[in-house]
């Protein structure tokens, strides 16, 4: 454990006492809440939250949340190489630092709507955020899946740019070296794409090529204002 990197992530129940999900507050029509995880298959402190995240997205009612695993590449150089890691998560997880105001960037953290970054060792204190923080708009925008591509239309909103998340679900792999040595870690929501469809107040479209090899692949589109909080938000189903 380094000090002010790795925090512990203890897992968490993704429903309330009585056993119903938990669901954020709703203020009209809305999109899911879209919840980034930064984690590392570097990090021994990563797997409970990993854990954590696919609970999410097997419970979380379909619509309510959209969660999302960026897997950063800082800790690649304790003896394992994340497969899924890419220096470009690292740095959104800065930009997240810089405008949440946090002096440090740590794993696993999870980012709640672009407004809110929470530790996993707070059981209450995530459940309440969960329910509290407010849910987006429904964004308008289309999806058309084929078999090697997936093309995206956005309207995005006049302040926010439209991003859109390509995401592989069911991966697992056999960690031989590092803090993890000897696990074999699961990871589902891994981000594989994060492409920007359209600019605040215009319309656009992307295409996306899906790699044969990834299975079981789902998309969010979402849009982001400059001070990062997500306004809008859409799952783009098969």
């Amino acid at each position: 454990m380094r000090p002010l990197i790795f925090v512990s992530f203890a897992l968490v129940a993704c429903t309330t006492a009585e056993g119903q999900p938990i669901r954020p507050a709703a203020t009209g029509p809305t999109g899911p809440l879209v919840l980034e995880l930064f984690t590392s298959q570097g990090c021994s402190s990563c797997p409970p939250a990993d854990r954590l995240l696919s609970r999410l997205a097997r419970t979380s009612g379909g619509d309510d949340l959209a969660p999302l695993s960026f897997h950063v590449d800082y800790w690649n150089d304790l003896g394992w190489v994340d497969p899924y890691s890419l220096p470009a998560w690292s740095e959104r997880q800065r930009q997240y630092a810089t405008a949440l105001g946090d002096d440090r960037i740590y794993t696993p953290e999870l980012v709640l709507g672009g407004a809110r970054g929470l530790v996993g060792s707070h059981t209450r204190a995530i459940e309440k955020a969960i329910a509290e923080v407010p849910r987006p708009a429904r964004l308008a925008a289309t999806a058309a899946w084929h078999g090697d591509r997936l093309e995206v239309t956005a309207t995005a909103p006049a302040d926010a740019d439209v991003l859109v998340a390509l995401w592989e679900d069911g991966r697992r792999i056999d960690v031989t070296r590092g803090e993890n040595s000897g696990e074999v870690l699961a990871n589902d929501r891994v981000v594989r794409r994060l492409e920007r469809v359209a600019k605040a107040g215009a319309r656009g479209t992307i295409v996306l090529a899906i790699d044969p090899r990834w299975r079981h692949v789902g998309a969010v589109a979402f849009a982001q204002r400059t001070d990062k909080r997500i306004v809008a938000s859409t799952h783009l189903p098969r």
